[in-house]
């Protein structure tokens, strides 16, 4: 769950990246970044990436080009990385948390119940804003979405989620891309879990979740938003263990760059 604010307090942004927006492709991302900063301009990359993995370095020269300041990495290799004061104190200090790794589980698993994820769900609802780029911006959810099979049609057993950060418990995230054939993922965690809106984040594209619970679509594809507020049938709980799971009565939005829709009420504005 996220963190509770405080009377005087409002939540920091949420910001969803699918994958390549480290590429010279698309610069309004990280011009739309560094404009939620203002004159503050420190940020920490927590990165959960292999040692040849370039993404860290990239996304840091993208920021120093756009005018930051100040940017600290933060390498996590095991659990008790995630439990240095000196990993806390950069992420205390700072205006803005980029989340990058490989693969959303290696993420959790370092991150999941320590000193750090607990100071990331703290520091956003004072105002910090968090980033999750490509695989880890499912981490950003309470229900994260670790793994599953490409497709159309969605099956019992071709979804995994796992605790993810709880900065949101309104999304399921998945930054597969549509190249990815996403569809079938957002389908199987919706119907296991038909509370949470299925976000999926084209690549070159970010969700921007303000403070008002509205996103804004930024970059050069699309998202697409499955919301299961008047869901029907679903034969989730009698299906096979790999048979196709059957849901209906979904409402399925595609937003592009300059649109909005406020996950409270559920509709694009």
């Amino acid at each position: 769950m996220p963190a509770r604010l405080a009377p005087d307090q409002s939540r920091g942004y949420l910001i969803a990246a699918g994958f390549s927006v480290r590429g010279a492709s698309e610069p309004g991302i990280f011009k739309r970044l560094l404009a939620l900063l203002g004159e503050r301009s420190a940020v920490a990359v927590v990165a959960a990436t292999p040692a040849d993995d370039g993404t860290p370095e990239e996304i840091e020269q993208r920021l120093l080009g756009g005018g930051a300041r100040q940017i600290q990495r933060l390498n996590l290799a095991k659990r008790s990385d995630s439990e240095q004061a000196a990993t806390l104190a950069v992420v205390d200090r700072a205006d803005l948390a980029i989340l990058c790794a490989d693969q959303p589980l290696r993420l959790s698993t370092l991150l999941g119940g320590t000193p750090l994820a607990r100071l990331l769900r703290k520091r956003n609802a004072e105002g910090m804003a968090v980033a999750g780029v490509g695989a880890a911006a499912p981490i950003l959810a309470e229900h994260m979405l670790a793994g599953g099979a490409q497709g159309s049609t969605p099956r019992m057993g071709s979804v995994t989620l796992a605790p993810g950060l709880g900065l949101s418990n309104r999304l399921v995230i998945d930054p597969g891309g549509a190249s990815a054939d996403r569809l079938g993922r957002l389908l199987g965690a919706l119907a296991l879990n038909p509370f949470a809106l299925g976000i999926g984040i084209d690549p070159d594209t970010a969700a921007f979740v303000g403070p008002d619970n509205v996103m804004d679509v930024v970059g050069r594809g699309g998202v697409t938003v499955i919301d299961p507020t008047d869901v029907g049938h679903s034969n989730a709980a009698d299906a096979d263990p790999s048979g196709p799971i059957s849901i209906t009565n979904l409402r399925v939005h595609v937003l592009v760059h300059g649109s909005r829709y406020d996950l409270d009420f559920r509709r694009p504005l």
